[in-house]
């Protein structure tokens, strides 16, 4: 086993076993040579310079001709000193005198940040320098000279288009087989025969059921046939004696009008007989006339027609008999009309009296009785057909149940047949075999094919891999593909370099310092983030584990501070950074650097009015500014993530880049969820992370998200570099985080915090600062826009009042000086929820009576409102005011949760939009609280999230234990949440009360009992 397979081991194993063989190890030949003398920490001699570099310093200058002689030294490099630089002329140098170079490093970014800079030289060839493994920066990953997948491809295009072509072929053909494979298994124990016997007698069994329901629909049919029978008798009945009760009015309406009758025939007989005297009379009178006529004239008329008069007197004479008898005959009629009226007048009254009914009535009477006649005789054919139904219906359930009951085997066949669908897929089955039988032999063929293909490809790759790697003048990896490849580990090298050597172990550092020939030279910095290392490693107590595994390769040097690496003849010290301005500086030289660095002449001082660092002061902000724990010493806080976004916003505007970093990835999460929001189509949205994500990287701006309030201290509180472990890995990490800035430096912290840090702490050595030159700029002020700076707090001018525009971009911020107007608008919100709302309300005083009907509207057009308050245990929220109004809360509607101290004051609405800060939604009156309006759903949903919203939704209806309905919410550090119940109830063996004290954890299902109670609300 040679030194990377014992580092490797120790990885995966225990420390006290590891450590032996590791041991054993390091006295082998492995490290005879240079690493020899690394590991004995024998480092050679600083080199006689050679001509300067153009730019460099007298100590860059001693770096770079250390990389062009024999031995093995350290550079110690703090931030923005240069050591990428010095490694890019060194490595170009080297190349250009036929040196082979290893570049390694423990972090993608510092092999890519080297590599890049010897790049810009364009000094090279294509394939003279190779970067293995995946590259952090994206011109290095893009470029085909450098990248050795590019360079792979560019040599196996060819081959790489025969082999995917003969693979895309035989995927095609064998995605067939893979088809057939899986209907097979899926399919082992299925019968059809079997199945359909089960379908059958199962079909059978689920018809049952049916056929008694069919068969009592039916027999409710019947029934209300029957009903609807007697109830048309009934009316038949009444339609009847209606009808009979009308008879008598119906003869006497007859018998009226034979009466009428008659008089109306006599009438009409005397009127015939007037009507003939009338003419009669007539006829006389021309008669008379024409008499008159004939006698009047001369004589020789009357000589000529001497008959005429004779004959008009004859008729004239008849004419009057038959005038005398027709008037004679109208004396009579008019007689005996006169005796008929004065006999039927009594008659006609008598009957007139007995007609009740006319003949309208009588004939209604007559269609009620028709109809009620029809309606009777539908009524018998339906039930007829409705009880030959029931008859069949009651036939067919009797066949049924005498069949045979399918059987449990029977059921669980056709449950798991329905299940997967095995009817459809033992058809697809068939088609399957079909088709690989008549694919079979081009399948053969392809296969053979493939094979062959891709050994040649694997051979021609591998080969092309290892040959290119050994024709390059340089090769930059990490140190843990070194580790891993015997292509790199084979070398030889003439000149090993490691870069950020602080974050290396010393296994790995001695492997890749033992592939040297002539030269490895380490370059780092030890007041930068270690190593990442197992726990078991970390806590083990042996002096071994301690000193070849947790400790750095300065460390083994004996070097640990500033005066240490300006000592050692072996290091060389780099002391002139030109990275970020003089306060920053000043910040690193107080906490890590015991004022070794000093400023390059190109660092300009700045002016007042540019600070270089700005604290942005989270005190008074309430519940905004208050670290939501989720470790012992680590959390997440929303002013963090708001005050990110802002600065991102405001930044990013101006083209500048910028970098946010904090010590837990819960912050981190945060942060890039409250982004998300902003930046969701962003093609470069703002980096966020920890600090060892960030190590190598530098920005124009950075925003230091300290997670700290003026409560429990936390890592960054803690950090010195004096109490060692813990604490001085946090100072590293603060420490990194400071020096990753070019321009401008944000801490977003407490000042009170800072001010009341103990002395041996990072944040002591920035109390003195503050003011000038940390610049202090209130998150309160920004929020609240102030128009008059305090004394003591200056605002920022211009760039203050650009930040509060950004700020007004992100949140609406609704100071509490106007109750009214505050709750006008909050109201305006709650009736904008379309389908949830949230709400963290303390306590629940009268301001509870005017948010109610709100929310139970909202209730009422389908809102789910879910609301968190105290428990009746607190001292305000036991109070019988309290209680009463938190009664009127639930007869609106929502559902209550009731929480054990709980402070927050949030209320989330539709998951998109936040109010979050100091005010009490149901309680506030006078006082004057902050309350920020925050749309985003990202954030929006992380707040849910931290808050375990979803997971206390809805408590125990009742308790598993007592049954009371006293469960609230309960958070012990040990047990986490839980449902707990605190009634009183007797305790059998004390005969006193006690606490009931059931426990249940919100993801543990509840008491089956439970699911018929009633809900708590």
């Amino acid at each position: 086993m040679d030194l990377a397979d014992a580092y490797l081991w120790h990885l995966r194993q225990s420390p006290a076993y590891l450590l032996d063989r590791l041991r054993e190890v390091l006295a082998t030949v492995e490290l005879e040579g240079l690493a020899g003398d690394l590991a004995a920490g024998r480092l050679s001699a600083a080199p006689q310079p050679l001509e300067r570099v153009a730019g460099f310093t007298a100590a860059q200058c001693e770096a770079y001709t250390s990389c062009l002689r024999p031995g093995v030294r350290l550079v110690w490099g703090p931030p923005g000193t240069g050591k990428t630089w010095v490694l890019s002329e060194a490595i170009s140098s080297l190349i250009a005198s036929g040196k082979r170079v290893l570049l390694v490093s423990a972090t993608n970014i510092a092999v890519d940040n080297a590599l890049a800079g010897v790049i810009r030289h364009r000094r090279h060839r294509p394939g003279q320098l190779i970067r293995v493994g995946p590259p952090h920066l994206r011109e290095i990953a893009t470029d085909p000279d450098v990248s050795l997948a590019h360079l792979v491809k560019a040599v196996l295009a060819e081959a790489e288009q025969r082999r995917l072509k003969v693979q895309n072929q035989l995927l095609a053909l064998k995605q067939t087989v893979d088809e057939l494979r899986v209907v097979e298994e899926l399919i082992a124990d299925y019968n059809p025969d079997e199945h359909a016997s089960a379908q059958a007698a199962v079909g059978r069994d689920r018809n049952i059921p049916r056929l008694a329901q069919r068969l009592a629909d039916v027999g409710s049919h019947v029934i209300a046939c029957r009903h609807a029978l007697v109830r048309a008798e009934t009316a038949v009945r009444k339609a009847r004696a209606a009808v009979a009760e009308a008879s008598g009015s119906r003869a006497a309406l007859d018998a009226l009008d034979d009466v009428r009758r008659q008089g109306a025939l006599a009438q009409q007989e005397a009127d015939q007989v007037a009507m003939r005297l009338l003419a009669a009379r007539g006829e006389r009178d021309r008669t008379e006339a024409q008499l008159a006529a004939v006698q009047s004239g001369g004589l020789l008329a009357r000589t000529r027609d001497w008959r005429q008069p004779q004959r008009l007197r004859g008729l004239l004479h008849q004419q009057q008999e038959m005038l005398s008898a027709l008037e004679e005959e109208v004396q009579r009629n008019e007689s005996l009309l006169s005796r008929f009226h004065q006999s039927s007048e009594p008659k006609v009254a008598a009957l007139q009296a007995e007609a009740r009914y006319t003949r309208a009535q009588i004939g209604g009477r007559d269609h009620a009785l028709a109809e009620a006649q029809r309606a009777h005789e539908a009524s018998s054919t339906e039930l007829s057909a409705a009880i030959a139904e029931q008859d069949a219906a009651q036939q067919r359930l009797l066949t049924a149940e005498a069949a045979p009951r399918a059987t449990p085997a029977q059921l669980a066949l056709i449950e798991q047949a329905d299940r997967h669908h095995l009817p459809a897929q033992y058809e697809r089955l068939r088609l399957l075999r079909r088709r690989v039988a008549a694919e079979a032999s081009a399948r053969s063929r392809l296969e053979k094919e493939h094979a062959k293909a891709h050994d040649d490809y694997d051979r021609l790759r591998r080969d092309a891999e290892a040959t290119l790697i050994r024709q390059a003048r340089l090769v930059a990896t990490t140190l843990a593909r070194l580790r891993t490849a015997d292509v790199l580990l084979d070398g030889p090298y003439d000149v090993v370099l490691i870069d950020e050597i602080g974050a290396a172990t010393i296994p790995e550092t001695l492997l890749a310092v033992s592939r040297a020939t002539t030269t490895a030279v380490l370059l780092g910095d030890f007041m930068q983030l270690g190593p990442v290392l197992p726990k078991p490693i970390t806590d083990s107590k042996r002096a071994d584990v301690q000193r070849w595994l947790c400790d750095d390769v300065f460390g083994m040097c004996g070097i640990t501070v500033a005066a240490d690496a300006t000592a050692h003849p072996g290091c060389t010290v780099l002391d002139e950074q030109h990275r970020f301005g003089h306060d920053v500086m000043h910040v690193a030289n107080a906490i890590a650097y015991d004022g070794l660095l000093r400023a390059a002449p190109t660092i300009p001082k700045r002016d007042s009015g540019d600070p270089e660092i700005v604290l942005i002061d989270t005190d008074r902000l309430g519940d905004l500014a208050t670290v939501r724990a989720t470790g012992r010493t680590k959390g997440w806080w929303p002013a963090g993530a708001l005050i990110s976004r802002v600065l991102a916003d405001y930044h990013r505007s101006r083209g500048e880049t910028i970098g946010v970093i904090t010590p837990y990835n819960p912050q981190a999460e945060a942060t890039l969820e409250a982004l998300r929001d902003r930046e969701e189509t962003s093609t470069e949205p703002t980096e966020v992370g920890t600090a060892h994500r960030f190590q190598g990287r530098e920005f124009d701006i950075v925003v230091l998200d300290l997670v700290e309030d003026d409560g429990k201290p936390r890592w960054i509180a803690q950090a010195s570099i004096s109490r060692g472990g813990f604490a001085r890995e946090g100072l590293k990490l603060f420490n990194v985080a400071v020096t990753r800035t070019k321009n401008r430096l944000y801490l977003v912290g407490s000042r009170h915090r800072i001010e009341q840090a103990p002395p041996d702490t990072a944040l002591a050595h920035l109390a003195p600062l503050l003011g000038d030159p940390i610049r202090t700029v209130p998150a309160e002020r920004l929020i609240t826009a102030p128009s008059v700076a305090e004394p003591d707090r200056p605002a920022l001018g211009e760039f203050g009042r650009d930040l509060a525009d950004i700020l007004a971009q992100h949140v609406r911020v609704a100071e509490i000086q106007d109750e009214k107007q505050f709750y006008e608008t909050f109201t305006e919100h709650l009736n904008s929820a379309r389908h949830s709302i949230w709400m963290w309300a303390t306590w629940t005083t009268n301001r509870t009576k005017s948010i109610a009907p709100v929310l139970a509207d909202a209730i009422a057009r389908g809102v789910q409102v879910i609301i968190f308050v105290r428990d009746a245990r607190d001292h305000l929220q036991g109070t019988a005011n309290a209680q009463q109004n938190l009664a009127t809360l639930r007869a609106a509607g929502p559902i209550i949760v009731e929480v054990y101290k709980m402070h927050q004051k949030i209320v989330v609405i539709d998951e998109r939009i936040v109010l979050l800060g100091s005010l009490n939604v149901l309680s506030q009156r006078q006082s004057r609280e902050v309350m920020l309006v925050m749309e985003g759903t990202h954030f929006a949903r992380k707040i849910l999230e931290h808050e375990q919203a979803v997971q206390f939704r809805q408590p125990p209806p009742v308790c598993g234990r007592c049954g009371s309905t006293t469960t609230i919410a309960l958070h012990r550090p040990k047990e986490g949440w839980r449902w707990r119940c605190y009634a009183r109830t007797a305790n059998p063996a004390t005969a006193q009360a006690a606490t009931c004290g059931w426990s249940t954890n919100p993801s543990e299902p509840i008491h089956d009992d439970m699911a018929t109670s009633r809900s708590l609300r």
